[in-house]
């Protein structure tokens, strides 16, 4: 079950777990919307130790593809869960995904497009998007 905490107006939805190195991967669903659109901007980070600064700029992940298989089911959890369990059951829902260099950009479309995921422009910038 996703936590939240409520920044400002915005909520931002988590969910956390220890891989098997040891390391703690985390997922956040940070919320952001206009009049008629929702998004949600998924963010990932995977650290050596629970309590390690938020969030630790460097790659850190240890169990390969293991890490990555478990985000993008919690995509997919939270994509059902935030259409049935909350408010945002009328609005257009729009997640983003981004990227910090071209491997793992490569990486993260190739999971996220056999679940309906495109490249699109979003804010200015290029993003792996699906609307839901």
């Amino acid at each position: 079950m996703f936590k939240y905490t409520i920044n400002d107006q915005y909520r931002d939805y988590f969910d956390a777990e220890i891989l098997p190195s040891g390391q703690t991967i985390r997922i956040e669903f940070q919320e952001d919307w206009t009049k008629k659109i929702v998004y949600f901007n998924i963010f990932l980070v995977t650290k050596h130790k629970k309590k390690a600064p938020y969030p630790e700029l460097e790659q850190t992940g240890k169990d390969g593809l293991k890490g990555l298989m478990w985000a993008r089911s919690k995509i997919l959890e939270f994509e059902k869960f935030i259409r049935e369990d909350t408010g945002y059951d009328r609005s257009k829902i729009i997640m983003i995904c981004r990227w910090d260099d071209n491997r793992r950009r490569n990486v993260y479309f190739y999971g996220l497009s056999k679940c309906g995921y495109k490249y699109g422009m979003i804010y200015g910038s290029k993003a792996i998007l699906k609307q839901i």
